[in-house]
């Protein structure tokens, strides 16, 4: 019997290889949800933030006369104000108002922080927090909502 002299251990080392491909394209994979992951979370959070800048415009919509009274002028954070419900005075309603709308906007968004101004019938409502970025740094966004709300 003759043995052919030649290639053993061929196959063992194309397998590797292989395998050293197939590792590479899964951590380009994993990278890759990594970062769909990061920007569907920006994503939800700056829907949240929109919402709540609807929301206290709507609110101050609701209750004009406190407007007009500059009662929801310079909102900037929470309020010890207690629930007045049923029957609140449009000073009373604002300050629940104010106190709620921030709450609310802490609960969602715990980095956010809120301003509301008031001036010749114009909603500004400005809302700040941090988004994690595409690396692992945060990054300060700052969402702006103008609303006329004079009737």
């Amino acid at each position: 019997m003759i043995k052919k002299a030649g290639q053993q251990g061929l196959t063992m080392i194309e397998v590797l290889i292989a395998m050293l491909i197939f590792a590479i394209g899964l951590l380009g994979v994993a990278g890759m949800q990594s970062l769909a992951l990061k920007s569907s979370d920006n994503s939800n959070i700056r829907s949240l933030v929109n919402i709540h800048a609807y929301e206290i415009v709507e609110r101050m919509r609701a209750n004009m006369p406190a407007v007009r009274g500059g009662k929801y002028n310079s909102i900037a954070g929470a309020s010890t104000s207690t629930n007045c419900s049923p029957s609140c005075t449009p000073n009373q309603l604002a300050a629940w108002d104010a106190s709620e709308w921030y709450a609310n906007l802490q609960a969602d968004v715990p980095s956010a922080t809120g301003a509301v101004i008031y001036a010749n019938g114009m909603a500004t409502v400005t809302i700040n927090w941090t988004e994690r970025s595409l690396g692992n740094d945060s990054e300060a966004q700052i969402y702006t909502l103008q609303a006329r709300i004079d009737q």
